[in-house]
């Protein structure tokens, strides 16, 4: 099992200093081998990740400071690059709307990636950075794969990236759920509970306005704007942690209540192509819970095609079977219920179905 642990880095003038560097070294490679890449198509070559590497290994021995970063760092720059124009290439195959990796910005590269990293007694060491203190240390459990220097609003993050073994847990609790996600409930469960939706962005739309304003007057580049700038990053800052605050802790909450939860296999990068439901749908985040439900306890997908529609006595599907948004009512059967913990009931079947199918296999 792959697993991140994020530390903020204590503040330190000489790290910064370093990052700010080695970032701008690294923007520049990736500019640049964005440039030679389109250079080439121009001409009809196509230029791959291994023929840059080589490129970059020859301009070593011409320009020293790209010596300052440490050598897989660079090729993993070199790699984001790739990984950038296989995407273009694989949607242009599929005829989907797809754009070519951007130029990197002065102001929007923030990190460094390492792929080797050591523990000290009280930090981690890095390649080129030599040991970094951290607030709350703590070695974190595993095989250390890789590792990135994140800066965000209020200063800079180590990531660690490690593989764990997989530990079987008997759970006492063996039972099995299934959830609907939604948008006025975020989500319900098959045993009744109803999770209101805590709408983390629209709780700060008004201050975001406000300050938005306050950015809106100044003159961009000076020393005020920037301070807005600041005041803005932190305050989107902070609604994204308490929006992952709650999702770990419903997750958190469902994983120790349940052995197997049974969730529908939403497309959502289809579903936030409605203008109407985008922001709702974004601000739910049901794709970053999913990824936090996976690691804490089994989970099974399955079709959610006319879950809403179905009933679950008598298996009659039809649109009228919903007469509002929370209220179905068979037309068929008679059968009443909240139309979400219907919905439930029918993703049950179909999770239990799945589930032992899998068993007689």
């Amino acid at each position: 099992m792959i697993k991140t642990y994020t530390y903020k880095i204590k503040p330190n003038k000489s790290v910064q200093r370093k990052f700010e560097e080695q970032a701008g070294i690294c923007r520049y490679v990736y500019n640049l081998g964005r440039e030679v890449r389109e250079e080439s198509f121009k001409k009809g070559v196509n230029i791959n990740y291994f023929a840059l590497s080589k490129q970059l290994t020859e301009a070593k021995k011409d320009f020293d400071w790209l010596k300052q970063v440490n050598s897989q760092t660079l090729q993993a720059v070199l790699e984001r690059l790739e990984l950038g124009y296989k995407k273009f290439f694989t949607d242009l195959k599929k005829g989907n709307k797809t754009s070519k990796p951007k130029w990197a910005k002065k102001d929007k590269w923030r990190s460094l990636p390492f792929k080797s990293i050591k523990t000290t007694f009280n930090g981690f060491k890095l390649p080129s950075f030599g040991n970094i203190k951290v607030f709350n240390f703590k070695v974190p459990r595993g095989e250390l794969r890789t590792a990135s220097i994140i800066k965000e609003a209020d200063g800079l993050y180590l990531k660690i990236v490690v593989r764990e073994e997989n530990i079987s847990q008997e759970r006492e609790n063996q039972s099995v759920c299934a959830i609907d996600m939604g948008i006025n409930f975020f989500l319900t469960t098959s045993d009744g509970e109803f999770v209101e939706n805590p709408k983390h962005l629209f709780n700060y739309l008004k201050e975001l306005r406000v300050e938005n304003r306050k950015l809106s007057r100044m003159k961009k580049g000076g020393n005020n704007w920037k301070k807005q700038v600041k005041v803005l990053q932190l305050l989107h800052q902070k609604i994204s942690r308490v929006r992952k605050d709650f999702l770990h802790k419903q997750s958190r909450d469902l994983a120790n209540n349940y052995s197997t939860v049974i969730r529908e296999g939403l497309n959502i990068s289809k579903m936030v192509k409605d203008s109407k439901l985008a922001k709702h749908i974004l601000d739910c985040s049901w794709g970053l819970f999913f990824e936090f439900l996976e690691y804490k306890t089994d989970v099974v997908k399955v079709n959610p095609a006319y879950s809403s529609q179905t009933c679950s006595k008598c298996k009659h599907a039809s649109k009228e079977n919903r007469k509002t948004q929370s209220l179905f009512e068979c037309i068929n059967c008679g059968y009443t219920e909240n139309a979400d913990l219907q919905a439930t009931f029918n993703l049950l079947q179909r999770g239990q179905s799945l589930m032992e199918v899998k068993t007689d296999r």
